[in-house]
């Protein structure tokens, strides 16, 4: 037996010493001529004529090595030998793949690597989709395969080795013990930390990474984000993702609490947000405020913890034949982790200032569920303090003649001058609210049975938001009468305090059958606001006028069910073909709560001082404006992706959606993408019809409102848009926007470590919604006008309808670099840029206002620039990161263009606010692997938005119209935000692993 085993040793020997004996392609004889040349560059060429495919470690055989060979009709074989000594590698042969090792210069090493039983087995992505071309190797050992097109592969595994390692671009490196094992299935997890990291969004087939993929997508590891110092994923989407924003809005009711968020120059209401690839519920709240996203619905970012996040996809494309309704800008989708030691995670920030302290903690960790099984939990906690920004009145003659204050009048212009000494911002408080944020979250899946990938999966999220954001300050000689319920102030601040709960659980079976992919899953998602007024008043009620008020609910709520397969074809006679269909049922449902009595009621005090009724700021939902509305909506989906090449696709969606309310929907769209130069550039592009169908906030929300108007401090009606009242103003039911959407780009990879990517856009968008400006009266008590206003009993009221058509055109480029040797460390960041320009094209009223002229107060000037120029129209962001040793500093630069504010109706009150950069740095010091401390400083140089002053220095420093800057008492403009009003804010975080 010693002897028969001997000679089977050096038999084997032979093949795997000399593979070209038992391989008779090895016999080929090859041309090749390179004068300095790089390794890649060789292999290529080497491989287009040999038909052999190359498998190496890029951490072992450096591919940028220069290379210098002249042969002609030489052995392949032979040509192998000349490269490895010049590039220091090994070679062995697994069928015609040809593995390149470092530096293996004892030969025993090869011949002792006796091949002694195969293990057969296959590599999947995420989604179970079977990755061709993934690394398979013996670890410790030179023996290794890579998978075919069906992801399969076969390996010899040496006696004494028990662990494979498989890799792919784009994914996490996965360690796999085979002890006792003949087949093994292998699913990979993306690597959001590489700079071509595998991205799920957008793609139902064939993993693709940012710069491969046929659109802009962007994909940002959560660390990243946390960098910002910011606490809540919007503001950290803010200061990262150029083509986004999110600013935080003082004094502007319930929307102080949130922050409308755009993308490509769009409102909140056409941007879509996944969470792990399923639709996140919209917010109960309605934009109704004067302000950037007025009119506008959109999901609650604030909802889910950034801890509990992997990675965020920006998808910067139009994609409502994907994914359905809203996704006319892009599509962002939250993955949240699977798999995380136990962490507590503090921080602290405060503003110079000494106001706006903000402390978070965040813990989390995670669980195995056997050896096929995940489970994520992470539960924060966030406490902001409200900060104070206020003007102070610009004089008291200003003030007197805003409010009609005189000698004769009951508070006199002797009242006012000694008040405004004792209170120059009229009691004002102008900033950010006074908000805590408690948040859970949950991402769990098992492994039912590991040969189909059968894999029940759930997550979900809790939260509860609470917090108060100061109005409007009612001084005496505004709201008379207060001092009954506050004998000893001179004036009452009344808050927006609401109570805001958002959940959202899903639960989910994903399975294999015949290479086919199923996924089908359920989704309910919660949102609500519990509105309550804290230190207010009801002018009506007197001194029996409570202080507190309940002013009503809004909800929304949704259930939405998918059913999604897919497959991807490696032996269609083409590189790849991804076939995909799907159906989605969505269930929506939006409610309106009446609140107490007193905040929307008339008390008929006789000692009223005023005709006002209702809480002050914000007066509650009376029995008129409840309403529980439903509706639901089924679509059908295909999405095909075929891969004629390696370089060349081509891939179409259709999508048709039905809703009960409105009617139907097709959408379609088409991409493409060609690769050039040795895969380092790509040409992409795309063309797409999308739709938004109308919120049902947006067809049954109705309020009343103070806001600063032309005609001065003012109650506001919004009338739901089912009421017969807007039938005789001729306004007609909400249909659905249309889109139309081109883009086109190319990205360029100069090396591993950094490329660029540059993606032009237009989208039209038809019968977009908006929310009118105010109709008041006509005097005439005939008029249709008159008469509605006074049903419903305000001065003025606005609706929803389709009012506009528009096109927005923009650039967006990304250059991004990571793990650049620069002395003793390594640098890595990016420099992110989008310039957009949308236009109001045309107007959609119906004949009633036409020919009533009101088509100035339904969308004004005013009106037209929030569209269009009230968000910066440039915004470019670079940040970089050095690390060495155990120290990582950052840095960000972040420029915000100017805005312009278009006044309603006369031009001299119109102001430009000019662009301003803001600097970030942080430094974070990691004491060991497991505690890191972070100090930074955002706002650096203490920058602010221009204050009024500035805007209309031509004007003598103040607006004409004084609504605007409310007699000084707003400093900096709060219709036109750019960027917050905190200035330099100092942060501290301590990260703790176990």
């Amino acid at each position: 037996m010693t002897t028969l085993k001997a000679m089977l040793i050096v038999f084997l020997s032979f093949f795997v010493v000399n593979p070209s004996f038992a391989n008779p392609k090895l016999q080929q004889n090859i041309s090749i001529a390179y004068e300095d040349a790089t390794l890649l560059d060789v292999l290529k060429d080497i491989k287009s004529k040999s038909k052999f495919n190359f498998f190496y470690d890029i951490n072992e055989i450096d591919e940028n090595k220069k290379v210098s060979i002249n042969t002609e009709n030489e052995a392949f074989e032979n040509i192998l030998d000349q490269i490895s000594k010049q590039v220091n590698f090994d070679y062995t042969f697994n069928g015609n793949q040809v593995v390149l090792t470092a530096g293996i210069t004892n030969a025993k090493i090869v011949t002792d690597a006796i091949q002694d039983r195969e293990v057969t087995g296959m590599v999947v992505g995420p989604e179970g989709n079977p990755l061709p071309g993934a690394n398979v190797i013996v670890k410790g050992t030179s023996v290794g395969a890579q998978t075919d097109f069906d992801g399969n592969f076969t390996v010899q595994v040496p006696e004494g080795s028990k662990f494979l390692v498989i890799s792919y671009v784009g994914f996490k490196e996965e360690e796999v013990n085979v002890e006792g094992k003949s087949k093994v299935t292998v699913q990979l997890k993306p690597d959001a930390g590489q700079l071509d990291a595998v991205v799920v969004i957008g793609t139902r087939g064939k993993p693709r990474t940012s710069f491969d993929s046929p659109v802009a997508v962007d994909n940002f590891k959560i660390k990243e984000l946390q960098k910002t110092g910011k606490t809540t994923v919007d503001q950290q989407l803010m200061l990262r993702v150029p083509s986004y924003n999110a600013t935080e809005q003082p004094v502007s009711d319930a929307a102080a609490h949130f922050s409308p968020a755009g993308l490509r120059g769009l409102f909140p209401s056409r941007t879509l947000v996944l969470v792990n690839g399923k639709r996140k519920n919209a917010s109960a709240l309605v934009y109704s405020y004067v302000t950037p996203g007025r009119g506008e619905v959109g999901v609650d970012m604030k909802a889910i913890p950034s801890a509990a996040l992997e990675s965020v996809e920006v998808l910067r494309d139009g994609a409502a034949a994907q994914y359905g309704s809203d996704a006319i800008a892009g599509v962002i989708n939250l993955v949240m982790k699977e798999d995380v030691d136990p962490f507590i995670n503090t921080g602290y920030s405060s503003t110079t200032r000494g106001d706006g302290e903000q402390y978070q903690v965040e813990s989390g960790f995670g669980i195995d569920l056997g050896p096929e099984g995940y489970a994520n939990f992470t539960l924060s906690h966030m406490d902001s303090k409200a900060t104070q920004r206020a003007g102070t009145i610009t004089s008291v003659e200003d003030e007197a003649g805003y409010w009609g204050v005189t000698d004769d009048s009951a508070f006199n212009t002797s009242d006012l001058t000694s008040f405004l000494e004792r209170n120059p911002s009229a009691g004002f408080q102008v900033g950010l609210p006074n908000m805590t944020i408690t948040n859970f979250a949950y991402n769990l899946g098992f492994t039912l049975d590991k040969e189909t990938n059968t894999e029940i999966y759930s997550f979900g999220t809790l939260t509860d938001r609470e917090g108060s954001a100061p109005q409007f300050a009612r001084v005496p000689y505004w709201v008379p009468g207060f001092e009954a319920i506050y004998p000893d102030q001179e004036f009452f601040l009344a808050k927006m305090a609401p109570q805001i709960r958002d959940h959202t659980f899903a639960l989910g079976l994903k399975t294999t059958f015949n290479e086919w992919n199923f996924d089908v899953s359920s989704i309910l998602g919660k949102n609500r606001i519990d509105y309550y007024i804290e230190d207010s008043f009801n002018q009506s009620f007197a001194g029996s006028s409570p202080s507190d008020f309940y002013n009503g609910a809004h909800e929304f709520s949704h259930v939405v069910n998918n059913l999604d397969i897919n497959r991807t074809f490696y032996d269609a006679g083409l590189e790849a073909l991804s076939v995909a269909f799907g159906l989605e049922h969505r269930t929506e449902n939006f409610v309106t709560e009446e609140g107490e009595f007193a905040s929307y009621g008339d008390g008929g005090s006789p000692d009223a001082q005023g005709g006002r009724t209702g809480s002050e700021s914000f007066g509650g939902f009376s029995p008129e404006n409840a309403s529980n509305d439903y509706r639901s909506n089924i679509g059908f989906y295909t999405d095909i992706t075929a891969d004629f090449t390696e370089s060349f696709l081509v891939s179409g969606a259709l999508r048709y959606e039905d809703y009960s309310d409105f009617g139907s929907n097709v959408s379609w769209k088409l991409s493409s993408r060609y690769k050039l130069a040795d895969d380092k550039l790509v040409i992409r592009g795309s063309v797409s019809s999308g739709f938004r169908a109308p919120s049902l906030h947006q067809v049954y929300y109705t309020a009343t409102t103070t806001t600063l108007t032309t005609d001065g401090v003012q109650q506001n009606g919004i009338l739901n848009n089912a009421n017969p009242a807007l039938r005789a103003l001729g306004i007609p039911e909400l249909d659905a926007e249309t889109s139309f959407n081109l883009s086109g780009g190319f990205t360029y990879r100069f090396n591993r470590n950094s490329g660029i990517t540059i993606d032009a856009y237009q989208i039209d968008v038809d019968d977009r919604i908006a929310l009118s400006g105010q109709v008041t009266a006509t005097g005439d008590p005939n008029s249709p006008i008159d008469r509605t206003l006074e049903n419903v009993g305000v001065g003025s009221a606005g609706f929803f309808l389709n009012a506009i058509d528009t096109r927005t055109k923009g650039i967006d480029i990304v250059y991004s670099y990571s793990n650049i040797e620069l002395g003793r460390g390594f640098l890595s960041g990016s420099i992110a840029a989008n310039f957009n320009e949308t236009e109001v094209q045309g107007t959609n009223f119906p004949a009633f206002i036409e020919d009533n002229n009101l088509g100035d107060a339904i969308f004004s000037r005013e009106d037209i620039s929030r569209v269009e120029s009230w968000r910066p129209q440039e915004k470019v962001v670079a940040t970089a990161s050095y690390e060495i040793d155990k120290i990582t500093a950052n840095l960000s630069l972040m420029y915000y263009g100017s805005v312009t504010y278009r006044h309603p109706n006369d031009p001299i009150n119109d102001a430009t606010y000019g662009g301003k950069t803001l600097t970030d740095l942080s430094v974070n010091y990691a004491f060991t692997d497991n505690i890191n401390f972070t100090l930074g400083v955002n706002n650096l140089f203490d920058v602010f938005p221009d204050t009024f002053a500035e805007a209309y220095a031509s004007t003598g420093g103040t607006p004409q119209d004084r609504n605007l800057d409310f007699v000084g008492r707003f400093k900096y403009p709060w219709q036109t935000t750019q960027f917050g009003i905190d200035g330099t804010r100092i942060f501290s975080q301590l990260n703790i692993s176990f």
